[in-house]
């Protein structure tokens, strides 16, 4: 019976994991990691919506080397050199930071100017192309996964959902330094949180459970969501 219990919990896992995606949707950010999403909106020219997509870099503020100049006037308060690269690599790739919120620990990426800046906007471009944007979704309490320091392998974790009069937070399993900026996965391997904190036990050094991690779904700005934009005469 026991034999028959393992079997079904390592077919289950086999089955969870197929649906991960491919770990080069995380790339780095500065000393940090992040991840490809998908800006969706749609625009009427006159003759009927054009879906209108981009890829984005979504990570941890504490990941970027300093806060952007506020209150932000051009891209070139906005813009940081050398901050992207494919993991493992020195960071190279510049990005504009398109939102920034210290509270919840998010920021969101995206080209630099193509008309001031078109070298360093081809190479965003060529460094999000080939990558597949995570899907977002609202977390439940279950199992989760987190991708390991190596870069390569999806590392099952525990979700756990709390609820109270202040909202919803999320908690997962033990974090590790370099991990910031990763995605939390569910188990259908959608994107429902990042690393932002982790805990230690101090008096022993042991990585502890980590949380509260920013939920996505609940604390991406409304602009992240799919709409549709009238065209505005003037």
């Amino acid at each position: 019976m026991n034999s028959e219990f393992s079997q079904e919990q390592e077919s289950n896992q086999t089955a969870r994991r197929s649906l991960l995606p491919d770990a080069n949707s995380v790339i780095t950010v500065d000393k940090g990691r992040g991840f490809i999403i998908e800006h969706r909106t749609f625009f009427d020219f006159g003759n009927g919506f054009t879906r209108f997509r981009r890829k984005l870099v979504l990570t941890a503020s504490h990941c970027l080397p300093h806060p952007p100049v506020m209150p932000c006037y051009s891209y070139k308060e906005t813009t940081y050199k050398n901050l992207l690269a494919p993991l493992g690599e020195e960071p190279s790739v510049w990005a504009e930071c398109l939102f920034f919120d210290p509270v919840s620990d998010l920021v969101i990426l995206g080209a630099p100017d193509d008309q001031e800046l078109g070298e360093e906007n081809d190479a965003y471009v060529d460094l999000v192309h080939g990558r597949k944007p995570l899907t977002i979704a609202a977390p439940a309490t279950g199992q989760g996964f987190m991708l390991a320091l190596d870069g390569v392998s999806w590392q099952p974790t525990r979700l756990n959902v709390h609820v109270s009069v202040w909202g919803s937070s999320l908690s997962t399993g033990p974090t590790l330094a370099g991990q910031s900026g990763s995605p939390i996965l569910d188990a259908k391997g959608r994107a429902v949180a990042l690393v932002s904190i982790g805990h230690v036990n101090l008096s022993s050094g042991t990585p502890m459970d980590a949380g509260p991690q920013p939920i996505l779904k609940f604390q991406l700005p409304s602009w992240m969501r799919v709409r549709r934009t009238k065209r505005v005469k003037v």
